[in-house]
Formats: C-alpha cells, sequence, structure tokens
C-alpha cells in the first residue's frame, strides 16, 4: 500500500510540474499575427495571458476586465450578421476604391489634402494585433467614421488656430520647451501625457516632436489607432454612441447634440459603403 501511494504520489507531483511548464509557455506567448487563443487577453505589450497584468489596463483584445461584455464577432455582409468571414480583413474592407473614395470628397483647399493615404492606415492598422486578421465591418465603419468627423473629413491634420498648449503637469510625461500638444492627426490627439503614452507604445519621441504626428500619415495613423485601441475599442460592444462618449464626452447628454448627429452621419454613411447595418445606440 505504501508502494502505491508514493507512486501515485510521484505521479501527481509530475503532473503538476508539466502542467505549471505548459501553462507558464502559453501564457508568454507573444499575440503574434493570429492574436491569442479566445479565452486568453492580448496584453498591451503584445503577451497573452488571463491575469489582470493582461486583461486589465490597456488590454489590445480578448476577455478584457474594461467590457462588460465581448465585443461581438465580425458583422458581415449586408444584413450586419454576427459570422465572421476570414475575407474581412481590413485590407480587403478598406480596398483602394474604397479608400480613394473617401479622399476624392476632400477639397482641394484643404491643409491635409493628399495627406492621409490608404498606404499609410493599412499599415498603422496592421503595426496592432487587433487588425491583423479578420476586423468586424462595424468598427471599421465606427472608426473611420470618428477619424472623418474629427479631422473635418480628412481635411485637416492638425487644429487650425490652436488658442493653447495642451499642457498639463505631468511628471512622467512632462512638456518639453516651446512644444505644444494641441490636436493633430485624424483623431486630433492632445495634451502632453497622450503624446507621451502614444510615444512610448509606439517607440517615436511625440513628447519631444509633436510635430510628427502631422507631418508622416503613417505616425498620424498610427497614433490614432493606438488611442482607439487603448480608449474606444473596449466599448465597442455598447454601441456607436459608446464610441463617441469615449472621444469626446462633452459633446454627450445634450452638450452638443449637433456634433453627435455629424457623427453618427457619418457612421450610417460608411455604413452603407460597407454594405451592413449600424446596430443599435448610436447616440451617447
Amino acid at each position: 500500500m505504501a508502494t502505491q501511494i508514493a507512486i501515485l504520489q510521484n505521479a501527481l507531483i509530475l503532473f503538476l510540474f508539466t502542467l505549471t511548464i505548459l501553462t507558464k509557455t502559453l501564457f508568454s506567448q507573444n499575440c503574434g499575427t493570429t492574436g491569442c487563443a479566445r479565452n486568453l487577453c492580448c496584453s498591451r505589450y503584445g503577451y497573452c495571458g488571463i491575469t489582470a497584468a493582461y486583461c486589465g489596463t490597456g488590454c489590445r483584445s480578448g476577455p478584457c476586465s474594461s467590457r462588460t461584455t465581448p465585443i461581438p464577432p465580425t458583422p458581415s455582409g449586408g444584413a450586419g450578421g454576427l459570422n465572421s468571414d476570414p475575407r474581412d480583413t481590413i485590407a480587403n474592407v478598406v480596398t483602394p476604391a474604397v479608400f480613394d473614395g473617401i479622399m476624392s470628397k476632400v477639397g482641394s483647399g484643404c491643409p491635409a489634402k493628399g495627406f492621409y493615404t490608404r498606404q499609410a492606415f493599412i499599415s498603422a492598422a496592421q503595426s496592432f494585433p487587433a487588425y491583423q486578421g479578420t476586423v468586424a465591418k462595424r468598427e471599421i465603419a465606427a472608426m473611420l467614421a470618428q477619424f472623418s468627423h474629427e479631422s473635418g473629413s480628412f481635411c485637416f491634420k492638425e487644429e487650425i488656430r490652436p488658442k493653447r498648449r495642451y499642457c498639463s503637469l505631468n511628471l512622467r510625461y512632462p512638456c518639453q520647451p516651446g512644444k505644444s500638444y494641441y490636436g493633430r492627426g485624424p483623431i486630433q490627439i492632445t495634451w502632453n501625457y497622450n503624446y507621451g503614452a502614444a510615444g512610448r507604445f509606439l517607440g517615436l519621441p511625440l513628447l519631444k516632436d509633436p510635430d510628427m504626428v502631422a507631418r508622416d500619415p503613417s505616425v498620424a495613423f498610427k497614433c490614432s489607432m493606438w488611442f482607439w485601441n487603448l480608449k474606444v475599442r473596449p466599448v465597442l460592444s455598447r454601441g456607436f454612441g459608446a464610441t463617441t462618449r469615449k472621444i469626446n464626452g462633452g459633446e454627450c447628454d445634450g452638450g452638443r447634440p449637433d456634433l453627435v448627429q455629424s457623427r453618427v452621419n457619418h457612421y450610417l454613411n460608411f455604413c452603407m459603403k460597407l454594405g451592413i447595418t449600424p446596430g443599435t445606440n448610436l447616440r451617447c
């Protein structure tokens, strides 16, 4: 009997040791080009796991703790259904024809005429694991709608006649002498702490050179997608109105109904272009 118990104990120890090794290996995987397994989170630093370090602040995809409900699978087809389509990559959805159609409406007098390119948009998107595979068409429509509204239908690449530096006291991301952190790019990123955090994430000296966002279209799109992934993407399942609240909550609850409606109009237009239904909760 004692021999049998010893054998069982040794077998159990071996099993637990093997399980520990497998678990450690699984949770240290990089999100890579295919993302994490269904039940794992992709952390802000690009690794798979299930703890708060992976599913908390900055979580890119998976069952992130900041979401109330998971983001539904890709809505594809004219009905905006919930079945994913392996062809719905961001490059296949935002085709040259779709992107050129958007930019063809940018007036010749616009400061950003010719600045925003499809190549910059696609390369910026694909630098994030969330957009290296199948992407929900509703998310693409929402993203393009908010980018379009924020940039005046892609007419502007930076804030017109800014009246302030958008510089706040921040020990981690202090303002640099002579630099202003007003809105730049398609989502008009503002404030020194946002430039600093975006630069740290992207590996770019945006705190020292915020004008880089208005000089390089790829950087402009990457900054906007950094903000989108960090702040906006986690609330997509709540409807388009929730994305507006995340970007500019001051417009909500009767603050600026005209601007809220402008965002909704952009969204409906892009949903129509992509052949999907807009869902519910369009206004914040």
